[in-house]
């Protein structure tokens, strides 16, 4: 399956580097959803891989979400 958007694109797109980790309201805020969209991706293990949760906190780490999101299996 080819990609969607390559790496290069999604650097152009989303160049902040500072935070390669992020909270769930952080991504929400990158791609402009509600946090509770980025809670159930979790939960229905749409985003494995590519957060870890910490006691009570997920953390998320950003590149591996995009490309999980926008590279990744098609959602139904």
């Amino acid at each position: 399956m080819a990609q969607i958007i390559s790496r290069a694109e999604l650097e152009a797109h989303f160049p902040d580097k500072d935070n390669a980790i992020l909270s769930p309201a952080g991504l929400a805020n990158l791609l402009g959803l509600k946090v509770k969209t980025i809670y159930v991706w979790i939960a229905d293990g749409r985003l494995d891989g590519c957060f870890r949760k910490r006691g009570k906190h997920n953390l998320i780490w950003r590149d591996k979400a995009l490309d999980r999101i926008f590279n990744g299996p098609q959602w139904q």
